[in-house]
C-alpha cells in the first residue's frame, strides 16, 4: 500500500507519515481464530440431528423420565414453582460446564470435550422434537418463545468455556509427556482459566434466570 505524505512547508525537512496497514482476513487466519467453535458447531448440530432422529421411539412415559434431564413434559414444568424450575434449568446447565471444567484438569481430557457438543445437541434435538410431536403447534410456539433463548445464550457461554478448557487440557498434557511448560506460565493459565470458570458458572445461572423469568410470564397462556 502506497504512503500517504503530508508535507509541511518548512524550511528544514519534509514529514514522511507511515502508511497504515490494514488487517487482512485470509481463511487461514480465520479458521485458526475461529477453527475450535466452527468444529464445536458442527458436532453440536450432528448431535442434534442424532437427537431429533432418536425422538421417534420416544413414548409418553419414557418422555416423563427424561425430562429429569431434558424438557419433554411440559405439563408437569407448569407444575412446578418459580424456584423448581430455576434449579431444573440450572441442573442441566451446571453439568456441561462441571464436566468441560473437570476435563480441562485432564492431561487427557480434550478428548472428551468435543464429546459435550455432541451430548448438548442431543439433549436440544430430543427435547425440541419431543416437544413438537406431542403438543404440535403449540409446543412449536412454547419451545421458539420460552426455551429456545436460554438455551441460545448457553450454547455461547459452552462453546467458549469449552475452547478455554481445551486449551488448559492440552497444556497439561504437553506437561506430562514433555514438560515443557514452565510453572509462573501454567499457574498464570489455571489463574485466568479459574476466572473464566466462575463467569461460566455464573452465565450458566443468568440463562437460568432468564428460562424461569420466561416460563413463570408466558407458559400459562398456551392451550396444552
Amino acid at each position: 500500500m502506497k504512503g500517504i505524505v503530508f508535507t509541511f512547508r518548512n524550511k528544514q525537512k519534509t514529514i514522511r507519515l507511515p502508511a497504515v496497514k490494514r488487517p487482512r482476513l485470509t481463511i487461514k487466519g480465520i479458521a485458526s481464530k475461529f477453527g475450535f467453535q466452527t468444529v464445536f458447531v458442527i458436532l453440536f448440530l450432528l448431535g442434534l440431528a442424532v437427537g431429533a432422529a432418536g425422538s421417534r421411539g420416544v413414548d409418553d412415559t419414557l418422555g416423563q423420565k427424561l425430562d429429569f434431564l431434558f424438557i419433554t413434559n411440559i405439563e408437569a414444568r407448569l407444575e412446578m414453582s418459580a424456584f423448581e424450575i430455576f434449579l431444573s434449568c440450572f441442573a442441566s446447565y451446571f453439568l456441561f460446564i462441571f464436566a468441560a471444567f473437570l476435563c480441562a484438569l485432564s492431561a487427557w481430557g480434550f478428548t472428551a470435550i468435543p464429546l459435550l457438543a455432541i451430548v448438548k445437541g442431543f439433549s436440544v434435538g430430543l427435547s425440541s422434537a419431543v416437544i413438537f410431536a406431542f403438543y404440535k403447534v403449540s409446543g412449536i410456539g412454547f419451545y421458539i418463545l420460552i426455551v429456545l433463548p436460554g438455551t441460545v445464550l448457553f450454547l455461547f457461554t459452552l462453546v467458549v468455556y469449552a475452547k478455554a478448557s481445551f486449551r488448559l487440557s492440552i497444556r497439561f498434557m504437553r506437561l506430562s509427556l514433555f514438560g515443557c511448560d514452565k510453572e509462573p506460565t501454567l499457574s498464570q493459565g489455571l489463574k485466568t482459566y479459574l476466572k473464566k470458570s466462575a463467569f461460566a458458572f455464573l452465565s450458566s445461572g443468568a440463562c437460568a434466570v432468564l428460562d424461569m423469568l420466561l416460563w413463570i410470564s408466558f407458559a400459562n397462556h398456551f392451550d396444552f
